[in-house]
């Protein structure tokens, strides 16, 4: 490794410590690092990314911390990877270093690392550390006075060791009490319980029962699990005082596999749209409503306990045509057929349509056109017919003097003057007309085959006497807005409503409303009221 690399790979295995570039492969004979029980070449892959170390599986099975290893992962602090007969752990990571421990469970090579002299090495990024690598066991002798290095003393050895141990049991002693004084208990409530809980960043952490052992100050607490969202929260621990970590990790949605049988479908997941089928799609974990709807196929709905945890499932949709067939028959032959007021071709004809009631009209010149609904069923074909077409209707058209007289034709109201009106052709019709005030009006009218008819009826008005008189004598008459010369005066007028009024020059007018009655005469009494009395 040149001095002033910007990232390094430093492994440790039972034959001493390598330092690598930012990619290394493991595997069997051929690989940057050998490991036992496994076939030639590299099956995994460690680079460094944009300040991310992430591991890749080539083809071996490999299994990260307990669980299969199916895709790339990033790499962090205490992660374990298993293949063959090895065990890599990462003992420290940062943006430019990576340290694995490599142990071999069988064959254990036990040659001590080559002894090198101390070496500096400067990394480009800001978070490298400066490191020095020692010289294993160096020595320099003092120099006597001749300038030439003196002999080297004797070592003694058993001197050293009567006072080594027991000194060194002693410091990790006093060094154990004062961490036990200095540690706090920090309860951690994680769900799922199983989760794996560590605290990055953090130089001493001892997990006790359902909690940590910790120093005095800001921790990160982070669970993991596979198949769910990683949790992670700050804790500052207090001495003395009670310290709780709560940790829930969400699961991993679920990929479904939805099988619609090659029919390209839109899929919506509790309402909402979450992508198309046929194909794989990420749905959250729970009980969830499906639905899948495709052109021209009814909807398909379902309910699906999605298990979620990056767990894969399978969902197959037998989807159901939306369409039937309408085959059509006519007398004669060669009508025009129109489905819902589209031309769809002439008889004989098989008409594909959406289900549900569809209209359907058959039409030819110089026949009665024919018309229907129908009730279509999704995947079935309905015969319509063979359907005999009549002969056409007359067309009429009735008026009348006064308009808006109410015409009637068979006891059946069609509407009020001017109307036009189709008679069934072939036999005679009577057409009544009738107004407010005017004797009903009846006629035969025989109805020709498309033949166009057209009456005019005069209306004969129902009259009745009425009579005007009072005071002053010489009042002006006005009836329905026309004036009628001076009362009193008798008039003949129809038997409907009837506005007079009687008024005269410094008088205040006289205003009344009258309905004449047949056979009944009616008198009418003014009595003016002078204008300046008021």
């Amino acid at each position: 490794m040149r001095p002033g690399a910007y990232a390094q790979v430093r492994v440790r295995e039972p034959a001493g410590e390598r330092i690598f570039s930012e990619t290394i492969g493991i595997g069997g004979v051929g690989a940057d690092v050998v490991v036992p029980g496994v076939e030639a070449g590299a099956v995994l892959s460690m680079e460094r990314h944009k300040g991310v170390w992430m591991v890749e599986p080539a083809g071996t099975t490999v299994r990260f911390n307990g669980g299969l290893l199916t895709a790339a992962r990033d790499l962090r602090r205490d992660d374990t990877l298993a293949l063959g007969d090895a065990q890599i752990v990462v003992t420290d990571v940062s943006r430019t270093l990576l340290r694995l421990e490599v142990c071999h469970l069988s064959d254990n090579a036990t040659v001590a690392p080559a002894a090198t002299l101390a070496t500096l090495f400067f990394g480009d990024g800001g978070d490298e550390d400066v490191e020095i690598h020692p010289l294993g066991t160096l020595r320099v002798p003092p120099l006597t006075k001749t300038g030439n290095a003196a002999p080297p003393a004797p070592p003694d050895t058993e001197g050293g060791r009567r006072w080594l141990i027991p000194a060194a049991l002693a410091a990790a002693l006093i060094l154990a009490i004062v961490l036990a004084s200095l540690l706090q208990t920090v309860t951690v409530d994680v769900r799922p319980g199983d989760a794996r809980v560590s605290t990055p960043g953090t130089l001493l952490s001892i997990h006790s029962g359902n909690g940590l052992l910790l120093l005095p100050g800001k921790h990160a607490v982070r669970a993991e699990r596979n198949g769910y969202i990683a949790a992670q929260t700050d804790v500052l621990v207090h001495r003395d005082d009670p310290n709780d970590v709560r940790l829930r990790l969400q699961k991993l949605p679920g990929r479904v596999r939805i099988d619609t049988g090659g029919i390209a479908a839109t899929v919506s997941v509790d309402g909402l749209e979450v992508g198309r089928a046929p194909g794989v799609l990420s749905i959250p974990a729970g009980q969830r409503t499906i639905m899948i709807s495709a052109p021209r196929h009814l909807d398909y709905i379902t309910s699906l306990a999605v298990a979620g945890a990056d767990e894969r499932q399978d969902l197959k949709a037998a989807l159901q045509p939306s369409w039937g067939f309408l085959k059509v028959l006519s007398i004669p032959d060669g009508a025009h057929v129109s489905v819902d007021g589209t031309q769809s071709g002439a008889a004989p004809v098989t008409i594909e349509a959406p289900s549900g009631v569809r209209r359907i009209q058959i039409a030819a010149p110089g026949w009665k056109t024919w018309e229907s609904s129908v009730v279509l069923k999704a995947g079935e074909t309905l015969d319509v017919g063979p359907v005999t077409l009549g002969q056409p209707d007359a067309h009429l058209t009735v008026r009348s003097v006064p308009s808006g007289a109410d015409a009637t034709v068979a006891g059946t109201h069609l509407g009020r003057t001017p109307t036009e009106i189709d008679l069934p052709a072939g036999i005679a019709h009577q057409v009544v007309l009738s107004a407010p005030g005017y004797k009903n009006w009846t006629r035969a009218v025989f109805a020709d085959a498309g033949r166009k008819l057209a009456v005019v009826a005069h209306l004969e008005p129902v009259l009745a006497r009425v009579s005007v008189e009072g005071y002053p004598l010489d009042a002006e008459l006005v009836i329905d807005g026309v004036v009628r010369g001076n009362a009193p005066q008798s008039f003949n007028l129809s038997a409907t409503e009837h506005r007079i009024e009687v008024r005269k020059e410094g008088f205040l007018p006289f205003k009344v409303t009258v309905t004449p009655a047949v056979e009944l005469d009616r008198t009418v009494r003014y009595h003016l009221v002078s204008a300046q009395a008021q």
